[in-house]
């Protein structure tokens, strides 16, 4: 794929100030020139209050409410061109350089641009406005994490997996290990069913044919086995994390809790923790979960195609009276 175009200032890095009427750019000297001894020159920008608007090329976006925030990202919903509701993500500094963050921007834009597919976030503009990155995306009524809390029936389990293996598959299909499946990234809509679309691609990989890559970023609640055993990370990688999504809406309750010490949670994902526990659901469902949750991936399901393969065999989804096939 193409590198993307560099869109305004050298490299910078961020200074995150306090909420003001104006952002400030903070200027290099004349004659400066940086060095590791030295600090690069920074800037202040203050992050979209509710009613401020955004421009961009294709007109104007009002900010309405936080959705939510991140470490490395803030969501607005805004009404934009044409009185469209969108969710517009931007992209936030976290005291990192400019060149740092216009890359994770880019990289974002140009996956969601070229991985069109109905369960996957729809990106309608990208812009940049005084230093900050933003996305416009279609607006989605709620994270799965709403969902989250209490055992669902396994008829909705296994639909809200159908949509998520689609994704998957297609994901891995273009060589795209996604590597951050938590249920904040996983986002809903509602018709006639609820209508899964994976999210942030901010710290998605692609393979470029390797079978797996070392990545810069994890997050700790979710990661796989082989990461903590070896720093990498696969399509398979990918697979352990629905699996984990797929035994907290079965279930009610996360395989590791969320609140568990670092080395505590090393210990129980290296040991094989959240399988043992999928395998005392003691159900065919359950035992299916345990299968992708399996400590080395060359133990768990090849492909999401494959695990769906298994799902739609299940009693819960042959026999039931919900979701059926259009």
């Amino acid at each position: 794929m193409a590198a993307p175009t560099m869109i305004g200032p050298p490299p910078m890095s961020y200074r995150e100030g306090a909420p003001s009427t104006s952002m400030q750019a903070v200027p290099m000297p004349a004659g400066f020139h940086s060095t590791p001894a030295m600090a690069m020159p920074r800037i202040t920008v203050q992050y979209p209050q509710v009613g401020a608007i955004l421009t961009s090329a294709r007109g104007h976006y009002e900010v309405q409410s936080v959705v939510g925030s991140g470490e490395f990202g803030a969501v607005y919903e805004c009404v934009g061109p044409f009185d469209q509701v969108y969710a517009v993500k931007m992209i936030r500094p976290a005291n990192r350089p400019y060149g740092e963050v216009h890359a994770e921007w880019a990289r974002e834009v140009q996956r969601l641009m070229l991985l069109r597919h109905p369960n996957v976030v729809f990106i309608y503009d990208a812009f940049e406005e005084n230093f900050l990155y933003y996305l416009a995306l279609e607006r989605c009524d709620h994270p799965l994490t709403a969902m989250l809390g209490h055992p669902m029936q396994e008829g909705l389990v296994i639909e809200l997996a159908r949509q998520l293996l689609a994704a998957v598959q297609f994901l891995h299909d273009n060589d795209i290990v996604h590597d951050d499946l938590h249920p904040g990234n996983v986002l809903i809509s509602h018709a006639d069913r609820p209508i899964v679309k994976i999210s942030d691609f901010g710290i998605s990989h692609e393979l470029r044919g390797a079978p797996a890559i070392r990545p810069n970023v994890v997050h700790h609640k979710i990661m796989a086995p082989e990461v903590v055993a070896a720093g990498y990370t696969s399509k398979q990688s990918d697979l352990y994390q629905v699996g984990l999504l797929l035994y907290w809406m079965l279930t009610g309750t996360p395989a590791l809790a969320l609140e568990l010490p670092y080395q505590e949670l090393i210990r129980q994902v290296g040991g094989g923790e959240p399988r043992r526990r999928a395998e005392q659901i003691g159900t065919p469902l359950g035992h299916l979960i345990a299968k992708m949750l399996r400590r080395r991936e060359v133990y768990r399901y090849t492909s999401a195609r494959e695990v769906w393969a298994d799902l739609r065999a299940l009693p819960a989804w042959q026999n039931r009276d919900l979701f059926r096939a259009k």
